[in-house]
């Protein structure tokens, strides 16, 4: 698992190769950036800022400070952070839960959401449930 891995110390970042796969459950301290199509057969742990990376799948649930969820990558289960979630083009949510705002680009798909601020849907994004008290703001492709 850790061949898949470097640190980079002044920055507390781990980074995580192009199409590695972990078939355990992943806890990190810091923040991570994961390269594009990489695999998470159960959950991802962050205490920092998480950028999944392009056309990565994650099958188990997701805990991050803040994340980045790359254009076509999939959180199957649920993706929980307490700042932000910013959700690029294509990208596949099962039930994402935020403390902060939510942003999802044009072609998202999420099944469930629930923002403590705002989610903000820029284009055609597909949302099938929409916790309530959740604030929305739908905007034109910029």
């Amino acid at each position: 698992m850790i061949r898949f891995i470097k640190y980079h110390p002044r920055s507390n970042t781990y980074v995580i190769e192009k199409r590695a796969f972990f078939e355990e459950d992943l806890i990190l301290d810091g923040n991570v950036i994961v390269g594009q199509e990489a695999k998470f057969w159960k959950n991802l742990t962050v205490t920092g800022r998480l950028e999944l990376g392009k056309g990565s799948i994650v099958r188990g649930d997701v805990k991050a400070r803040s994340a980045l969820v790359c254009s076509g990558a999939k959180v199957l289960g649920n993706i929980e952070t307490t700042s932000e979630l910013i959700l690029l083009d294509r990208a596949k949510i099962n039930i994402a839960a935020c403390q902060g705002d939510i942003r999802a680009r044009p072609g998202c798909t999420l099944n469930s959401v629930k923002a403590d601020g705002t989610l903000e849907l820029v284009g055609k994004v597909i949302v099938r449930k929409v916790e309530p008290l959740t604030k929305v703001i739908i905007r034109a492709e910029e």
